[in-house]
């Protein structure tokens, strides 16, 4: 059976088992998400991502740091999708 919503203890399941590719250390770990909300009236769960302390000032690199970033949002999308309350999921810095 699929839950409305996750309580605390699956958030923080999903965010132990999502991991960084490069360092394979898990975001709960590397405290990367600040705070999530849910705007009941949008079903959109708003994630909110510290991403500014990874993020290379080599042009360069900035590509390759932008793929592993997509990559963590792509896996979080789709681990709070699966809620039948949540229809969207934001995130922001």
């Amino acid at each position: 059976m699929v839950k409305d919503l996750p309580d605390k203890r699956e958030i923080t399941e999903i965010l132990k088992n999502i991991k960084d590719p490069e360092s394979g250390i898990s975001i709960y770990e590397l405290n990367l998400i600040k705070a999530i909300d849910y705007v009941e009236k949008e079903r959109k769960l708003i994630i909110h991502i510290d991403f500014k302390r990874r993020t290379p000032s080599c042009p360069a690199c900035a590509s390759i740091a932008w793929l592993i970033q997509k990559r963590i949002t792509d896996e979080l999308t789709r681990s709070f999708l699966k809620y039948q309350k949540i229809e969207t999921v934001e995130f922001r810095e």
